[in-house]
């Protein structure tokens, strides 16, 4: 229907119409510049007289001239009418050719709204938020640090308490000079053929921090 609308008889007419309009147009643009012409020439005419002396013949030449005038003025406006009668059958067409597209738009619109129920529109909302659960647990399990804090086993816990308790007695009473047994932690094995890792900078803080130490001991 609206293929037969934008192409068919209708948009004939109005083609038409238009056509005949702009014709007559054109016709009053050129009667139009005719009687601006005759107008001139009589007021070319009515100078010449009154230099000659008739005024009776520059007198008449100047009516004739108003009477062009008045005729160019009524075409004037008779222009500017059918110029506005095509601007509104333009407006129109462009208004009936979005109406029709928004109704076929419309019509697709609930076409497509009536493949997707309410019921099935909230399933596949549930199912979006169920995954979304599922995404956040799956994101928090694999964040989870019980993992790496899981490498020490219950007995190293308990040494490494022990030698905490040890170092704050010893730095409360002030005697600290030497740093705590570590011999009960997990020694890191040394794979066969690997590089002895370098401790040179370890050793050298471990000595700054036995000689502060003796310095606050002082």
């Amino acid at each position: 229907m609206v293929k037969n609308w934008l192409f068919g008889k209708k948009r004939k007419e109005d083609a038409d119409a238009l056509a005949t309009l702009k014709g007559q147009q054109n016709r009053l643009q050129a009667e139009a510049r005719n009687l601006e012409r005759q107008s001139d020439e009589q007021k070319i005419l009515a100078s010449k007289m009154l230099k000659a002396g008739n005024k009776a013949g520059a007198r008449q030449a100047l009516k004739r001239r108003a009477v062009f005038m008045k005729r160019l003025n009524t075409v004037h406006n008779t222009a500017m009418n059918l110029q506005a009668q095509i601007d509104s059958i333009q407006t129109a067409t462009s208004t009936a050719e979005t109406v029709k597209a928004m109704e076929l738009g419309t019509k697709v619109v609930g076409e497509k709204i009536k493949t997707v129920s309410p019921e099935r529109t909230e399933r596949v909302m549930d199912s979006v938020m169920e995954q979304r659960d599922q995404i956040e647990m799956m994101t928090e399990a694999l964040s989870d640090p019980s993992l790496s804090e899981g490498i020490l086993d219950f007995e190293d816990d308990a040494a490494i308490d022990e030698q905490l308790a040890q170092l704050e007695a010893e730095m409360d009473l002030g005697t600290t000079t030497s740093l705590p047994d570590v011999s009960g932690l997990p020694s890191t094995p040394v794979g066969t053929g690997e590089k002895e890792e370098d401790t040179s900078e370890l050793e050298a803080e471990l000595e700054g921090l036995k000689k502060k130490m003796s310095e606050d001991k002082q």
